[in-house]
């Protein structure tokens, strides 16, 4: 009998220390995110020259001021939201993570939403699907402002 009483000893102290090991690794875990949601509202843009095949988004009104003002230059698509993997990076709560996405199709640019929650605003219309963009019009994401080009 002392043998049982040692195994399930050794098996509750593994346990123990199992359950703490996994309870460091969920703060672990929850720091991280954390860590990766308060990093800088904007990725740094791509500094190039525009050609005559690419359009550019210009930032008119932006909540975070480190994005007033720039110029976003694309030739076949350009994602907008505010997960650090897209083109334009937007730090605002009221952008989703993917939020929309400007592509070429059939040598006109379209715009798409992509089912955020707060929508995409193309000339203070709300854009249900896609729309053709036109020179001029004008692009509203979250408290983001941009100016279309082509």
């Amino acid at each position: 009998m002392p043998t049982t009483a040692f195994l399930i000893k050794a098996l509750s102290v593994v346990l123990q220390y199992g359950i703490l090991i996994l309870l460091f690794y969920f703060i672990y875990l929850v720091v991280k995110f954390m860590r990766e949601d308060s990093r800088p509202a904007v990725a740094a843009a791509r500094p190039r020259e525009t050609h005559q095949q690419e359009a550019v988004l210009t930032v008119t009104e932006a909540g975070d001021a480190s994005l007033q003002g720039r110029r976003f230059a694309f030739s076949e698509a350009l994602s907008i939201g505010r997960g650090e993997e897209n083109d334009i990076v937007i730090n605002d709560t009221y952008v989703s993570h993917h939020h929309a996405v400007i592509s070429l199709v059939n040598n006109q640019y379209v715009i798409e939403d992509l089912k955020s929650v707060n929508h995409t605003y193309v000339n203070d219309q709300i854009l249900s699907g896609r729309a053709y963009l036109q020179t001029g019009d004008i692009i509203r994401i979250g408290m983001a402002t941009f100016r279309f080009e082509r």
